[in-house]
């Protein structure tokens, strides 16, 4: 252990040029070169990595232009008595293969949220078949797929009107029978927006779909999040308006309902689950200020909850003016086998502040505070930890919640009766945290950790980035105090831990090469990252590149 311990030291201080920062290409104003043959490597690797993810996005991409194109040829070269084609030309086959895709698209966008089937689906041998982890970020790139093909359709339909509102009413009597019903009267735009079921439903659907696209980018999720909330609950509105935009019939029968049914009747079923779970008041046990704006609320656990580490739930507040379905998701910190639920939650802005405030504010008479409603658990791809020998747990700031149940968890099996129900032989928890005292309360989790692991199967190291550069005669003395402490006591000086402490920047590549030749007898390591995006793509990035004879398989999660 103490000799492995040292390599990882010797790890971050083996990049020349910047002994504790992380790998990197451009260094000042230099860029370094890099090879066709290693880029080469690079782009292999990811798709090994990723071979899944690519070949469904390959396959929807192929039928989604499937669609397009039949719909387009058909409408292009289609006579019929009506006189639509001769008049609108490529704007109708425009108009009509897009509306093929967004009937395509909008199904299933419900599928890749029915989260309580996909979490069932994850503990079967589906999840070999299928990328259930990427739910969340192929939803997000369906619906921009949508967006293109909306926007299309919508561009489309206006030069269609135009094009409609010159026809003399003769000819207008001819071609919409149904809906100009009078057949005088000369046709205007605005007539056709506002006087037709096709124009009222397409300008509801156009507003709702702006607010629901504006709400869904990321600055709105984090600065808006109860807006982002409501437009998403628009759904039911939105596909009852689709419905309905295409029972006009006027080139064809309406079909969109077809495509409905199936998911529609699924993610009715799925949303059931939660329904029967999500109104149970679950009393709120205690509740605590930590520092670094953390709010912990530990709650009881229904006797039917059943988790796995790693897993998280929706939680809303019961009565407390924040909305009683104004959901939100955090990671459990508890462990499956503790009696009672616990979450850790950084305070931003909205619904955390609340939540913060009537805390402090209840501190004197903790008995005031909200009851919650509480719906999951959910799963994610840091649940799968039990599938590798030796995982690498990596976390960020607050990214590190997943991890607190995880390494309880793990410790609680490795020396316990159970100790043969997990493959896992080694763990390697890497955390980086700007200051020693932002998550103490995570350093009395692994502090209890520690001294419950008798195995030795927990090596931890914390990374403390908020230092000055190496040349820095005051970052030096720290290194040189802090190994003296850890030699004497086999106690870190800053945090009381057996955990190494470390100061700048974890440099991943090093680490984890480290890693592969101390286990050279391991062909797969897992590697669970949750923090943010930089440190997400730092952490893949070094994976891919030295992924060969041994794996790294990377799986992230973003906050």
């Amino acid at each position: 252990m103490a000799a492995y311990k040292k390599d990882i030291e010797e790890a971050q201080l083996e990049v020349k040029g910047d002994p504790i920062g992380g790998t990197m290409r451009k260094k000042g104003s230099m860029l370094t070169f890099v090879s066709p043959k290693a880029k080469g490597r690079e782009i292999k690797r990811y798709i090994e990595n990723n071979r899944l993810e690519i070949f469904y996005s390959v396959m929807f991409l192929l039928v989604v232009g499937i669609q397009f194109g039949e719909r387009f040829l058909t409408y292009t070269k289609y006579k019929d008595h009506t006189g639509y084609p001769a008049l609108l030309g490529y704007s109708l086959s425009l108009t009509r293969g897009s509306a093929a895709v967004i009937m395509f698209t909008f199904p299933l966008l419900l599928v890749l949220m029915c989260k309580n089937i996909i979490t069932h689906l994850r503990g079967t041998f589906i999840k070999r078949y299928i990328p259930l982890d990427s739910n969340r970020n192929a939803h997000i790139y369906l619906g921009g797929v949508s967006l293109i093909f909306i926007l299309i359709h919508c561009v489309g339909h206006g030069y269609n009107f135009y094009m409609i509102s010159t026809l003399s009413p003769d000819h207008l009597a001819c071609m919409m029978p149904v809906t100009w019903l009078d057949g005088t009267g000369q046709a205007t735009i605005t007539g056709l927006l506002f006087g037709t079921i096709t124009g009222i439903t397409g300008i509801l659907l156009v507003l709702l779909l702006m607010g629901l696209y504006i709400c869904a980018t990321e600055f709105a999720r984090r600065n808006l999040y109860p807006w982002f909330w409501k437009t998403h609950n628009l759904y039911p509105i939105i596909l009852a308006l689709t419905v309905l935009h295409g029972t006009a019939r006027l080139l064809q029968e309406p079909t969109f309902h077809y495509y409905l049914a199936g998911p529609a009747i699924l993610f009715t079923l799925d949303k059931l689950v939660s329904v029967s779970r999500k109104k149970r008041e679950i009393p709120l046990i205690e509740a605590n200020i930590l520092p670094s704006e953390v709010t912990n609320l530990v709650f009881k656990r229904p006797v039917d909850f059943h988790y796995l580490a790693g897993q998280y739930v929706k939680i809303a507040l019961v009565d407390s003016g924040t909305g009683r379905d104004e959901y939100h998701p955090f990671t459990l910190t508890s462990a499956p086998h503790e009696d009672t639920l616990s979450v850790h939650i950084r305070t931003c802005k909205g619904w955390t502040k609340v939540l913060r405030n009537l805390v402090i504010k209840n501190e004197k008479n903790p008995e005031r505070n909200p009851n919650l409603y509480v719906d999951g658990p959910f799963g994610e791809a840091h649940q799968d930890y039990s599938n590798y020998e030796v995982v690498i747990l990596v976390g960020g700031g607050i990214g590190v919640t997943p991890f607190a149940s995880i390494l309880k968890d793990l410790v609680h099996k490795a020396t316990s009766l159970q100790s043969n129900l997990t493959r896992v032989k080694k763990v390697y928890f890497l955390w980086s945290t700007r200051t020693q005292k932002q998550f103490e309360w995570l350093l009395d989790i692994i502090g209890k950790c520690e001294e419950l692991d008798k195995k030795d199967i927990l090596d931890t190291h914390i990374f403390i980035t908020r230092f000055y550069e190496k040349s820095d005669l005051r970052t030096t003395m720290l290194y040189i105090c802090e190994r003296q402490f850890q030699g004497i006591s086999n106690r870190s000086l800053f945090t009381g831990l057996k955990a190494i402490t470390h100061f700048g920047r974890p440099n991943f590549d090093s680490i984890f090469r480290h890693i592969g030749l101390t286990h050279s007898d391991v062909r797969k390591f897992g590697v669970f990252v949750c923090g943010p995006p930089t440190m997400s793509d730092s952490v893949k990035f070094a994976c891919s590149k030295i992924t060969g004879k041994q794996t790294f398989a990377a799986y992230a999660e973003n906050f």
